[in-house]
């Protein structure tokens, strides 16, 4: 592990809040308001009327991706040596160490459990969540990553089923129905339009029906 990594990962220069063009850390106060300053009966010795700013701050930066790619190159490994070649890179008593470890249960899930085949995590309030990513092995104490599950899928369902040429199953907004037909007579009209067959019966099918069809 990198000897600044702490620097990487939570430092970054002072950046300006404002847009102003005037650089000074601060503001001169205009009349009205030395005056207020007065009235208060404030501190104010008549000098140079300035007053402190926080226009310019200095901000932990979020820029993690340094940490997380360390964790991903650790997978294999005790996470007891892992953690504590973080711990003696960074200062784990300044501000700076321990938002480095902060963000450590992040990217890692260390309290983890089996239950039916599928990995858990039990959440700060009880709740458990399931794992994806890195996780701590809790048979082994290594360092492990959960692959992504492929997508199922999508089970195709057909719309119709021919029996035969005069009987048929069909779904219809999102409902099954057997259709019986019958043979058209040589020149039968049905609405003016010629047919090969005439619907003569159909009925809903029942769930037995269905589950027997889909699983044909």
């Amino acid at each position: 592990m990198r000897s600044d990594m702490h620097k990487v990962i939570v430092e970054r220069p002072r950046m300006l809040r404002s847009a102003w063009k005037n650089k000074k850390t601060a503001r001169r106060l205009s009349t009205d308001e030395c005056a207020q300053v007065v009235r208060e009966a404030e501190d104010y010795d008549g000098g140079p009327v300035r007053a402190s700013s926080a226009r310019h701050e200095k901000h932990l930066n979020e820029n993690l991706a340094p940490l997380r790619r360390y964790l991903a190159s650790q997978v294999g490994r005790p996470w007891n040596k892992v953690y504590s070649e973080i711990c003696k890179t960074i200062d784990t008593r300044a501000a700076i160490g321990l938002h480095v470890l902060q963000h450590l249960e992040g990217f890692i899930a260390l309290d983890v459990y089996k239950e039916n085949d599928v990995l858990y995590e039990r959440g700060r309030w009880g709740h458990a969540i399931e794992v994806r990513g890195l996780y701590v092995d809790p048979a082994t104490g290594l360092i492990r990553l959960v692959k992504r599950r492929k997508p199922r899928a999508k089970h195709f369902e057909p719309t119709l089923i021919a029996v035969s040429e005069t009987f048929e199953y069909h779904k219809i907004d999102d409902l099954w129905f057997a259709m019986q037909y019958r043979l058209a007579e040589p020149g039968e009209l049905v609405d003016g339009i010629p047919v090969r067959r005439v619907l003569m019966q159909k009925r809903q099918c029942d769930r037995k029906t269905i589950r027997r069809l889909l699983t044909r």
